[in-house]
């Protein structure tokens, strides 16, 4: 079937840009299979692909100069810390395989703002300027708002499997840096480029 956004893709692309419109307006799977008709099993799917693209695209665009892993290393994320970087208004995430502070501290405290345990959800900022000066406030606060949102948003999914939650929270990362755009024609556009499978 010629669809121009997946490869040897088996739905039409009018069904397929269907995914896409419920995808950007963030329904479950469960509910996109039930708009669609389509198995939730091939909702998943193609969900995990699209996701997996959103995180290529967000690291490709990334302006940190650090990679902690490859976006398709399998980590233990019961042993991780969400870094948080805020920079010109947008928040960028990256994984490390440490939840020693110390560790993370040292290592990082130049590329990234926030430290965020995964176990414990307990907060550390690394950068320099741990003063309450206004700039410091705001690069928090925008930080805090973000992070909300994606505890916010991970939750509706009552548990994300180990091997996908680097891809959900590059999601997240995604939804709020391209948040005053059209998310559908921004997601038709990266998938153009890059299509599935």
């Amino acid at each position: 079937m010629n669809n121009k956004y997946v490869n040897r893709s088996k739905i039409s692309e009018k069904k397929f840009r269907e995914i896409v419109r419920f995808f950007s307006l963030d329904l479950t799977a469960i509910q996109i299979a039930e708009l669609t008709g389509l198995n939730r099993n091939t909702i998943n799917r193609y969900l995990n692909e699209i996701r997996r693209k959103i995180a290529h695209f967000s690291e490709s665009t990334s302006p940190l100069p650090l990679r902690l892993y490859s976006i398709e290393e399998t980590i233990n994320i019961d042993e991780c810390c969400i870094l948080l970087k805020e920079y010109e208004g947008k928040i960028y995430t990256a994984i490390a395989e440490t939840n020693d502070a110390d560790v993370l501290k040292s290592q990082y405290h130049q590329h990234f703002d926030l430290m965020i345990n995964v176990n414990t959800g307990k907060h550390q900022f690394l950068g320099k300027k741990e003063g309450k000066n206004e700039s410091t406030r705001k690069v928090l606060n925008r930080i805090e708002s973000f992070w909300g949102n994606a505890k916010s948003r991970l939750s509706k999914f009552k548990g994300i499997h180990s091997s996908t939650y680097k891809y959900h929270l590059k999601e997240c990362e995604f939804r709020y840096n391209y948040r005053q755009e059209d998310l559908y024609q921004l997601l038709l556009k990266i998938l153009r480029n890059n299509p599935l499978f």
